[in-house]
């Protein structure tokens, strides 16, 4: 779709860490399934790209996380929805208040979301045994529209 500006990255933490993103405070993260949700009004692809490499300059508290050796985003999904509609339909819980969240005028609280430990039914099974799951997803979604 064209009109696609928002992204939900699904992270699967492997082991709990601890974080420091930008000027919030530290927060410690349990290990398992987290969501992030952005927006980008141009240049969606190359957005979401950074997001998924490791090695960046920390720009957006989401590189924070990352950047981590313990986070791996395992699935891109892409919506014409607005941010905060999409990041309130995912559900699960807040961990880092503020997180994403600078420039929200909906109230979201935070744009990182804690899913639990079960893998997301949004999630493909055959996502975990990619070696680049997140850039596979992004070109996936890029050309069929999902």
């Amino acid at each position: 779709m064209a009109n696609e500006v928002t992204y939900q990255l699904y992270i699967r933490l492997r082991r709990p860490c601890r974080i420091r993103a930008g000027r919030l405070p530290g927060h410690r993260l349990p290990a398992g399934w987290y969501v992030y949700t952005g927006s980008a009004r141009r240049n969606l692809a190359a957005r979401v790209e950074r997001h998924l490499r490791r090695d960046k300059p920390r720009r957006w508290h989401i590189d924070w996380l990352l950047t981590r050796r313990e986070a791996r985003v395992v699935h891109v999904r892409l919506s014409a929805r607005p941010e905060c509609l999409e990041n309130a339909a995912v559900g699960g819980r807040v961990l880092i208040p503020g997180f994403g969240a600078s420039d929200c005028r909906a109230a979201c609280g935070s744009h990182l979301r804690y899913l639990g430990t079960d893998r997301p039914t949004a999630v493909p099974e055959e996502s975990l045994r990619r070696r680049h799951p997140g850039l596979r997803a992004l070109h996936t979604a890029l050309a069929t529209g999902d």
